[in-house]
């Protein structure tokens, strides 16, 4: 019972962080950063600290029972959500409000059952269809009300999201299964470092704005972006996720969609109305069918 609640703090501390990235995020696009720079600024702000954090995790405990193939697939899973997905989700949110983008990639833990289903051989829940049923349906009221003040735009960005929340839903599967194996930590660690190094192999390749023009705000936003709101909050989630499973900490982060829906009311002035209140609730009603 210790670990379930444990686990559960955890979860819900770590995706409130994560969820009021999209926060500062559209702030700092405000300011005039690219989408692209600002994703290698916070990958150069934390590559030093996950690369120590691993050389020390190494030097305690070393890398255990850690095959090649179980290396791979940390790799590819780090690449995937923190590179790919990191990526896809701020082009997504140049395009739509960051509660439209919560509430899209809020639905990954639906997709996470399907993979774990496919992959880890897991028998999916009995309700997993009539979530995903409801879980969607209020995407679509979230949608069409963002579409009265939207322009069309908000497609693409939407689109872009969506398949973000396809590559998170694979991480947290391959966190399960991987993090048991090796610890959470050290899972961590070798997701995000991979997914720096292809991140700033992709910037150098596409070429980046100089990325010593910015003020002291850019690089403050950032530094805030990378360190609450990406370092912290991925080793929450990670012990959470190991601790009661990738399809109960979706289910427990239920908190996001609606901590960043407010935020976005009060800071960012992105409008609420009812028919936002009424796909907010359809998604999180969906999501709340899979518990278990």
């Amino acid at each position: 019972m210790f670990s379930l609640n444990k686990g559960t703090i955890l979860v819900v501390l770590g995706t409130i962080l994560f969820s009021s990235k999209a926060i500062m995020v559209k702030y700092l696009y405000q300011l005039g950063i690219g989408s692209l720079e600002l994703q290698t600024l916070r990958m150069l702000f934390v590559l030093p600290f996950y690369t120590a954090i691993l050389l020390w995790s190494l030097k305690k405990s070393g890398w255990g029972t850690l095959s090649a193939k179980e290396l791979l697939g940390c790799i590819l899973a780090g690449i995937a959500c923190y590179h790919i997905a990191s990526y896809l989700d701020l082009l997504g949110l140049q395009y739509i409000t960051a509660g439209l983008e919560r509430i899209i990639l809020f639905c990954y833990p639906a997709i996470a059952i399907l993979f774990s289903w496919l992959f880890l051989k897991e028998k999916p829940m009995p309700r997993l269809w009539i979530a995903l049923l409801m879980s969607y349906a209020g995407i679509v009221v979230f949608f069409y009300a963002d579409l009265s003040f939207a322009g069309d735009e908000i497609y693409w960005g939407s689109f872009l999201v969506f398949v973000a929340s396809i590559f998170t839903a694979w991480y947290m599967v391959a966190n399960q299964r991987y993090s048991r194996q090796i610890g959470s930590q050290r899972f961590v660690c070798l997701a995000m470092i991979s997914a720096c190094i292809t991140l700033l192999i992709h910037s150098a390749i596409v070429g980046v704005e100089d990325l010593t023009q910015y003020t002291s705000s850019h690089y403050a936003g950032v530094a805030v972006i990378a360190i609450f709101m990406t370092l912290i909050p991925s080793f929450m989630i990670s012990v959470g996720v190991k601790l009661i499973g990738a399809s109960k900490a979706g289910i427990v982060g239920t908190v996001g969609p609606l901590f960043t829906i407010i935020l976005s009311n009060q800071l960012l002035g992105e409008p609420v109305s009812w028919l936002h209140l009424l796909g907010l609730l359809l998604v999180l009603f969906g999501m709340r069918q899979l518990k278990v």
